[in-house]
This record gives structure tokens, sequence and C-alpha cells, in this order.
């Protein structure tokens, strides 16, 4: 059956109406209700890959988004972990990005546990039918989660024309392992491919798009805050 993707409007992050808005998006994505169980160890893998950006800057998926995502899967009971590595590749980015973007705040008022990926432990997994990146580095807790949500950020891209919820995986790769990947995939279609190969192995079974206030221009970083207005939701991240 083709998946369903929810497009909710939600005009600011007036806490209110995003935490309105994230939940009608589960409403309507019938493959989400079923995710949302008491127990279950929950993944939030939110965009932080600026670590100087406050949110206004519309570079890393926003605080009220991520309260709000959270906030459903603790009210059902779940353990919320909210982890990410940073794109910037300086020494802490990651701890810094965690700051600015509000995440302690988030984390205290929610119960929900940050995960510095760059501070943890990894390990490699091995791509089945790889297309270019034939073994990536992960964070060994990923295998203790039961279910990983993605939180990506509605933004243009210098190299893939946009990011999205597929490209949003890209951040789970510890440190330097991201730069290898550019690296390895230095054009368009070659970086798709790599994207998938990650993709693969690190699987979101739903994924919620920060739409509220998006970027154009010259992104995923430098580009121009635009408004938006949208939440969008879909169990199918290609979809989305």
């Amino acid at each position: 059956m083709p998946a369903t993707v929810a497009i909710v409007r939600c005009p600011d992050y007036d806490r209110a109406r995003v935490r309105e808005a994230v939940r009608e998006a589960f409403r309507l994505v019938p493959a989400a209700r079923p995710l949302v169980k008491p127990g279950l160890k929950v993944l939030l893998k939110p965009n932080l890959i600026s670590s100087s950006d406050p949110p206004e800057r519309a570079v890393n998926t926003h605080p009220e988004f991520i309260r709000a995502v959270a906030e459903v899967f603790v009210e059902a009971g779940c353990n919320v972990f909210i982890g990410d590595s940073c794109g910037s590749l300086s020494s802490g980015s990651t701890g810094r990005a965690i700051e600015v973007t509000g995440l302690h705040d988030v984390a205290r008022e929610t119960g929900a546990q940050i995960l510095d990926f760059d501070r943890l432990p990894s390990r490699p997994v091995a791509v089945p039918n790889a297309r270019v990146l034939r073994s990536i580095q992960i964070p060994a807790i990923l295998s203790a989660m039961d279910l990983i949500v993605t939180l990506p950020k509605f933004k243009t891209h210098g190299l893939t024309l946009m990011t999205g919820a597929v490209k949003n995986q890209l951040g789970v790769i510890p440190g330097k392992g991201k730069k290898d990947a550019h690296v390895a995939a230095p054009k368009p279609d070659v970086m798709a491919e790599a994207l998938v190969d990650v993709h693969s192995v690190v699987r979101p079974r739903l994924a919620i798009m920060d739409a509220v206030l998006g970027m154009e221009g010259n992104g995923p970083t430098a580009g121009d805050p635009r408004s938006v207005g949208l939440v969008l939701a879909s169990a199918d991240c290609v979809a989305l």
C-alpha cells in the first residue's frame, strides 16, 4: 500500500500549537500509533548540524519540536533518548550543539536522556549490497533501541539540493566519519547512494519533519530562514 504522509499546519513554535500539530500528525499516520507503547526504548534523532546557530536560524531541529515529540512517547511510558553527532568536526561540537539548541532543558522537563554520539562507544556495521559505503561506524547503543524516530529539518542543501528524512541518518555516524562519507561521495548522485547505504542499516520506523521554519538558499547552514508553517510525518522516510 502507498505510504501515508501527514501534512499538518503549524504557523510558529508556540508550545501549545506545536504540541497539537505533532499529535495530529501522529493521529494521521496509521503506522505511527502502534509504535507508541509503554516500555519501549525510543531514540529521537534530530538534526544538530550546527554548534553555534540559535533555533531562530532554522539550522537545527527546533527544541519545541523535539519536546513535543518526546512528550508523546514519555506520556505513553516509553524510555526516550535524544541523540546525534554534530556536523561540525571540532572537538566538543556535539555538546555545544546540544547546549545551543536548548536540549538540556527539554530533557530535564520531559524526562528524556541526552546522548552525545561522539562520546559513546561505537562499532562498525557492514552494509549489505553497499553502493558506496561498505561499512559505517555507528554508536553501539543503537542496537539497544527498540525504535528510532528521525526528526529532520526542512532545508535546502548545497550538495543534495534538499535535506530530509533520509539524509538525517548521516548524523548517527560519530565525528569525522561523516567527513569520510563526504570524501567517498563528493557528487550528488554518489552521495545519494551513500545515504541509501546508511539508511539501509539505520532505518527509522517513523519520521517527523520540522518544517515550521525551514531554510532556503545556501543550506544546510548558511541559508535564509523561510516560514513554511508545516509539520510532516510518515512511517516511510523516502515518501516523506
